[in-house]
């Protein structure tokens, strides 16, 4: 199977690999997965609606397309408004389904973070986020995944502890937090 990964840091950080560790560990999942992965640190829908034609379009289509987006458009030092950020995901896939089916099309919620370390992001704006994008979602049958949830449900650690990475900020995840993305995306495979 092909899948297209995209989205912000979330999804492109490297966490001390050679290639997105969103890439390493979906491939310890399934060895035979081909992943193309088009996701820049510091995007919001804004950036990906800029750079959808040109960097995601117009390669070879996959199976499936995954975007975790949405954490950069919350964050108050560069927040847009709900309503742009809704007008974003609308027009996101209204352009990705020239290419792609509505089944094929799915969305990563932010995950929580750590707020006694981030400074720009609260779990509250992150809700409230997530609701915009599940119900735009909803309404445009293309699927959401839950990351949010996810990372709540899983109980071996703390949230403080799941979102501990490299950086350290609260926001940025390590190992475990990208065990539990790949699962989460893994499962829909």
């Amino acid at each position: 199977m092909n899948i297209h990964l995209t989205g912000d840091s979330l999804m492109a950080r490297y966490e001390g690999c050679k290639q997105p560790m969103i890439n390493e560990k979906l491939k310890e999942l399934d060895r035979e997965l081909s992943i193309t992965n088009t996701a820049h640190p510091g995007d919001n829908t804004a950036d990906l609606l800029a750079r959808i034609k040109i960097e995601i379009l117009t390669g070879k289509k996959a199976d499936k397309i995954f975007i975790l987006i949405g954490t950069n458009d919350l964050a108050i030092n560069k927040q847009l408004t709900i309503e742009q950020f809704k007008d974003n995901l609308v027009e996101s896939i209204k352009l990705l389904c020239t290419v792609y089916k509505l089944n094929e099309i799915y969305f990563i919620t932010p995950p929580p973070v750590d707020e006694q370390k981030q400074r720009y992001r609260t779990n509250q704006l992150i809700q409230e986020y997530t609701l915009v994008m599940k119900k735009v979602v909803k309404e445009e049958h293309c699927n959401v995944l839950d990351l949010y949830q996810e990372f709540i449900n899983y109980s071996q650690l703390s949230l403080n502890e799941l979102l501990h990475g490299m950086l350290d900020d609260g926001l940025h995840f390590g190992q475990v937090g990208y065990l539990i993305l790949a699962r989460t995306i893994a499962a829909v495979l």
